[in-house]
């Protein structure tokens, strides 16, 4: 299978190769050349392989005309890698990668890889070599050379791809982690498995999406480098061996996943949403499905048992449709490039381009009439419209004159013979018309397509009608608890849809259509399960109020997620199951900074994005009096005990002191008042900064240890 680079910022690509480097010349793999006209490629275009002839065809995605080609003279099978300006061929028979030069129909670099299983991840300036076993090394896309040094990760490695900002994503499946690597520089993994369970990534809108079969979760990078989890349908853990398949990026927020195996489990996630939707294809070999593409809210699956697509239409529902690709069954190359699906026969001669809108072009990979090797193209004339003749001449081919009326003789008049009606005697019986037996009805088919799409606190269920025999309505059966349907039924002529509310979030369910009709009930085959919820987005308006060795946090519910959210609060203070919308922190140190991150949860994952709030617990300075003055001077101490000298106040003066925070320390008696207290403020002053005990500071008397609105000293 050939895995490409998709680009647009949100695009990546997988090729097998190896690792030696060993400049080659370049006749001794591809024939290739330049006609004596210096071709020019669409700029909305794709190569495409054509084993058959042995050449790789450039075709003009607006029109699905082929405008050139390079032959290939010994592969057996040929790769292409095509991101931007990067057009890479990978000739798994000689080990060679080759990079072209589309404008001169060239190869400018070659290199041998020659170990069987390296992956090139090719996205843009950014390029690496990822051995399975484990080494992962930068290199330069425009001449394949190696940057720096590599990185060895415990193998073995999964499918890396590389994200919009440039980062490369490597699976370690042996640590159930995925680790971002930039400039050739592994960052902190994120775990999101078991050690050895199977791993896809998927960058969808330039952004990484992480699903592991077994455990059925999708793990979502969000921008700001938060991790969320959506979780997947339980069927999802059913997949074949190797897991699900899963493109290599998808220009938008959906990420479609096809379960491997017997079931035909389509699955589509809406990263922006967070809404799971499924649905299974009535097909007569699932396993000959393949990985799946979207573009728009379409979805193609290729199908080698027919050799084309079954194509289906998430944001609608209802029956896929098909669009054969080659003439007959057999592997069919899918990937989306430029805004366009392209869906190459590589044995054969056809191909399809397929744009947003459904449009179509069928392409013809063997039109030679093109700039390659050894073919200059033919001159196009110049289409000209015919003459218009303005001599008063007849044209001697052509003649005014009328033609002669052919004379025919006339055939004879014939009078028709009419036949005598019978006139019934008076004795003649009527007999009665023998009555025709009413037809037993038919049974109509069973509806089908049904797909489930959660929604917070809802499931949307679309479905197909029955054909053949009429139906009366539509009813559906829910398995898994108790909640609302609506409607109750739907009519024979639709629309073809119910809304299930009122479910738990926990629970899954699944939705089967029953079709009534005047013979009994025919049912659908059940939906994959769905949670009437989806995961939430991140709370709205976080905010940290400070407080002494603390924070007062209040935030708002997200509008997504339905009842039953928890929060996830990290940072400065941590708790993983937080109801309500506020919560105090404790414990913190004063006069610093600290920062708060909050995330919301439920039963279907974990918003990727955490909202933010910053508290500031500078010491709040408040200003005030000495106090007890009047019998001796005050001595203010370097620290909170009576002990020492710092400055002093004369007897009998009164000035303002600035207090910054106040400290427990010995206990003091003030021989003039009587009165006692360990507590100390910290001050500066006019007459010297230091401590003075509370009995000496005219502050609020309103008990407890710090007095409001002073802070404690904790530095």
């Amino acid at each position: 299978m050939r895995i490409r680079v998709l680009r647009g910022d949100r695009a990546t690509a997988v090729i097998a190769g190896a690792v030696a480097v060993i400049l080659v010349a370049l006749a001794a793999v591809f024939g290739v050349g330049v006609s004596s006209a210096t071709p020019k490629l669409a700029d909305v275009g794709a190569w495409l392989w054509t084993q058959a002839r042995g050449k790789i065809v450039h075709v003009n995605g607006l029109s699905g005309e082929v405008d050139g080609y390079l032959d290939k003279k010994s592969a057996k099978r040929l790769r292409v890698v095509q991101d931007g300006s990067n057009v890479l061929l990978v000739d798994d028979g000689s080990g060679y990668v080759s990079r072209i030069e589309p404008g001169q129909l060239s190869v400018a670099q070659i290199r041998n890889f020659g170990t069987a299983g390296l992956q090139l991840v090719v996205s843009g300036a950014v390029g690496y070599a990822v051995d399975p076993e484990g080494k992962v090394q930068q290199i330069d896309p425009a001449t394949l050379n190696s940057v720096g040094a590599p990185l060895s990760l415990p193998g073995p490695l999964g499918s890396a791809r590389i994200d919009g900002g440039g980062r490369l994503w490597v699976p370690v499946t042996a640590k159930g982690e995925v680790v971002p690597v930039t400039k050739g520089v592994a960052a902190s993994a994120v775990k999101v498995g078991e050690p050895g369970e199977e791993l896809a990534v998927t960058i969808a809108g330039g952004l990484p999406v992480i699903v592991n079969t077994r455990a059925a979760t999708a793990t979502i990078v969000g921008a700001d480098g938060g991790v969320g989890e959506i979780t997947l349908p339980k069927e999802v853990a059913q997949a074949a061996k190797g897991g699900v398949l899963a493109p290599a990026s998808t220009e938008g927020s959906l990420v479609p996943l096809l379960t491997p195996g017997d079931s035909g489990l389509l699955v589509v996630v809406d990263t922006e949403s967070n809404s799971v939707l499924n649905t299974k294809f009535a097909v007569k070999d699932p396993a000959a499905l393949g990985v799946p593409q979207v573009l728009g809210s379409k979805v193609y699956v290729p199908d080698r048992s027919t050799g084309g697509l079954i194509v289906w239409e998430s944001a609608a529902g209802g029956q896929p449709t098909k669009l054969q690709v080659a003439q007959g069954p057999g592997p069919v190359d899918v990937f989306v490039k430029d805004g366009l699906l392209w869906a190459n026969d590589e044995n054969g001669d056809k191909a399809v381009v397929v744009d947003t809108e459904g449009r179509k072009h069928d392409v013809d990979k063997d039109d030679s009439d093109v700039p390659g090797p050894t073919n200059t193209p033919k001159p196009k004339q110049t289409p000209r419209s015919e003459p218009t003749n303005t001599d008063p001449r007849p044209d001697p081919t052509r003649t005014d004159e009328p033609r002669p009326t052919r004379t025919d003789a006339p055939e004879p008049s014939r009078k028709p013979t009419r036949t005598p009606t019978s006139t019934p005697t008076p004795s003649s019986a009527t007999r009665s018309p023998t009555p025709t037996p009413t037809p037993t009805p038919s049974a109509p088919t069973k509806p089908g397509a049904v797909s489930a799409k959660s929604g917070p606190g809802h499931v949307s269920v679309n479905f197909s009608p029955s054909t053949g025999g009429k139906v009366d309505r539509y009813t559906l059966k829910v398995s898994g608890g108790d909640g609302r349907t609506t409607p109750q039924s739907v009519d024979a002529d639709g629309p073809f849809q119910f809304e299930f509310s009122g479910g738990n979030c926990g629970d899954e369910y699944t939705f089967t259509v029953v079709a009534h009709w005047s013979g009994g009930e025919v049912e659908s085959e059940p939906s994959a399960g769905v949670k009437p919820c989806v995961a939430p987005g991140k709370p709205a308006n976080f905010a940290a109020k400070p407080k002494n060795r603390g924070a007062e946090l209040t935030w708002d519910a997200p509008e997504n997620g339905g009842e039953g959210i928890t929060y996830v609060l990290s940072g400065a203070a941590t708790n993983d199951g937080l109801k309500g919308t506020s919560f105090t922190a404790e414990g913190l140190k004063n006069n610093q900074k600290h920062e708060f991150k909050l995330k919301a949860k439920n039963d279907a994952g974990e918003s990727q994005d955490a909202a933010t709030a910053d508290v500031d617990l500078a010491y709040p300075r408040q200003q005030y009096q000495n106090a007890s003055n009047d019998d001796t001077n005050t001595l203010i101490r370097p620290g909170p005990s009576a002990n020492g000298e710092a400055g002093r106040i004369p007897q009998g003066q009164y000035i303002t002191l600035t207090v910054i925070c106040q400290v427990k320390g010995s206990s003091y008696t003030d021989k003039s008042t009587g009165k006692s207290s360990d507590i100390w403020n910290r001050i500066e002053s006019s007459a010297g900064n230091g401590y003075l005990n509370d009995t000496l500071v005219a502050t609020p008397d309103g008990g407890g240890f710090p007095e409001a609105p002073l802070f404690e000293c904790t530095d």
